[in-house]
């Protein structure tokens, strides 16, 4: 899930494939990982830039194993269900799954 953050720092522009590291950094798909911002029981929020128009967002990161072994997908999926609906400036916004 990636949603936008306020945060506003220039890294280097795309150059390596999807699920790749560069400099140190991930890159997942058009997202460049950055520092953790949180972690919870089975996912952790991390820091990315959207390398394609360089906008600043946050990804959350699932542990498959833990959602499997803890039960959770119903949890997952309703999470996801409300996210798609709430439109507000104070809560983020999902972009995509």
């Amino acid at each position: 899930m990636a949603s936008r953050t306020t945060p506003s720092r220039s890294t280097p522009s795309r150059s390596t494939p999807s699920g790749s590291s560069s400099g140190g950094r991930t890159r997942v798909g058009k997202y460049e990982l950055g520092r953790t911002l949180g972690e919870g029981t089975f996912a952790k929020v991390k820091f990315a830039r959207n390398v394609e128009n360089g906008d600043n967002v946050a990804i959350k990161v699932i542990d498959k194993e833990k959602v499997l072994k803890n039960k959770m997908i119903a949890q997952i999926k309703r999470e996801i269900s409300t996210m798609k609906l709430i439109k507000h400036p104070n809560v983020i916004r999902m972009f995509e799954v």
